[in-house]
């Protein structure tokens, strides 16, 4: 996922939000559980809204009402008879949910018998659609990827690196995906133990052969891609992603030079100021890399694409202790509690954003270059600034590479992410006296 996609994402997360405060009910009846494993029997009924928080949670029965839950694994297999607001690793629906659903998840499988009465709204890593799932209204993600193998009734929008289409699509469709080259080589999550299965979606956009799209189809993507004659029954309308060009039509080289050269300034200028300011810190980060590069990648893929997830779990909790504080009638104090709580998280993936652009990039080039200094020549090696301004100037001239810097510029920002991690949950982040 490039950084430009992840601004995407975040963006749709904060409409995700929006519409919670908007749909979310101001009931006053509702009932809440909260334990590790909460399961709902089949033939068990709840009356009023239900809000749960567990480590795993199965629905086998039936709520009259809306289902607000917050766990790492979520299963629904019988009916909600109002809207489902779910934030967790992992949710599976195959049962019913007769209203809106609002999902952020690692994972999302809609199975075979799922189906949505009303609007599916979610974000996450993955998005799978299976064929006999039903979307009876709009249908919108923000994500990696995506296989929608299911039917909408209505329209769909969709930003994701790599998409398939094998389903049926009543209304418009509109997508927003990377090239062919653009996906990492492997599923970031298999080094992460526990994660979820989720299908393999070729980098880019697919359609089949038995894919049907009632409306027009428009896609914006670096490349055109082949559409099946028949799969779309009104216009297909592609938009290449602008790049500068010159008089030729081709990428500036100009422009190309001068951006990259902005970004290694501005990467030496901040990580100068980080290393005169905090140097055990940036240190110890190059530390976490020498000696545990495999976890380093492992955890970084996990927070790299689990934030989404956290955000909107956590948007999710301030919804619900809002309302149970609107229940216990505190008054204004409901509406001051989302306002602080929104702050935060948007504070908060903020930070994120600016960790992915710049830190990351500082703690892997300085690694690089103090690894490179130490071989050959000690003495430099010795000078912090001359490991990161060689590291840096390595890492910017291989993220211009066409193609191959997309990768490694991802690869950098989980493994930076990864060390940042690590070292925070060992507990030996370096306590730095400001100069």
């Amino acid at each position: 996922m490039s950084h430009l996609r992840l601004h995407k994402t975040v963006r749709l997360i904060v409409l995700m939000s929006l519409l919670l405060f908007m749909f979310v009910p101001s009931a006053m009846a509702f009932e809440g559980r909260g334990d590790d494993n909460i399961t709902i029997e089949a033939g068990e009924v709840v009356e009023d809204d239900l809000y749960v928080a567990a480590n795993n949670f199965v629905l086998d029965g039936t709520i009259k009402g809306d289902l607000v839950v917050a766990a790492a694994e979520i299963v629904i297999n019988g009916t909600i008879e109002g809207d489902l607001l779910a934030g967790g690793q992992f949710v599976e629906i195959n049962g019913i949910v007769t209203d809106d659903a609002r999902i952020g998840a690692t994972a999302i499988d809609l199975g075979e018998g799922a189906e949505i009465g009303g609007d599916l709204i979610a974000a996450g890593y993955s998005l799978h659609g299976k064929s006999g799932s039903l979307v009876s209204n709009d249908l919108v993600f923000a994500g990696f990827q995506a296989l929608l193998g299911g039917d909408v009734n209505e329209d769909v929008w969709i930003g994701v690196n790599s998409l398939q289409v094998n389903g049926r699509i009543a209304g418009n469709m509109t997508a927003e995906v990377g090239g062919e080259d653009s996906a990492p080589p492997v599923n970031p999550y298999q080094f992460t133990p526990g994660a979820p299965s989720m299908p393999v979606v070729p980098s880019g956009l697919t359609v089949d052969d038995a894919a049907k799209i009632g409306g027009d189809f428009t896609y914006r993507s670096p490349q055109s891609f082949d559409i099946p004659s028949g799969a779309v029954e009104g216009d297909v309308d592609f938009t290449r992603e602008a790049v500068s060009v010159d008089v030729d039509g081709q990428p500036s080289a100009a422009n190309s030079i001068w951006r990259h050269v902005r970004r290694f300034i501005t990467l030496v200028l901040i990580g100068t100021l980080l290393i005169w300011q905090a140097p055990n810190f940036v240190t110890s980060l190059s530390e976490q890399l020498r000696e545990k590069p495999v976890p380093s990648l492992g955890w970084g893929a996990l927070v790299y694409f689990g934030v989404p997830v956290i955000i909107v779990v956590l948007i999710v909790a301030a919804i619900l202790l809002a309302l149970l504080l609107g229940a216990l009638q505190f008054g204004n104090l409901s509406s001051a509690v989302i306002f602080i709580l929104l702050a935060a998280v948007l504070a908060f993936m903020v930070a994120f954003v600016l960790v992915l652009l710049y830190l990351t990039k500082i703690i892997v080039g300085y690694f690089v270059g103090q690894q490179i200094l130490q071989r050959v020549s000690p003495t430099l090696a010795d000078t912090p600034y001359w490991s990161l301004l060689l590291g840096l100037l390595l890492v910017v001239i291989v993220i211009a590479i066409p193609w191959l810097g997309g990768l490694v510029n991802w690869i950098i920002a989980i493994m930076g992410v990864g060390a940042l991690w690590l070292l925070w949950r060992s507990g030996k982040v370096p306590a730095e006296k400001i100069a």
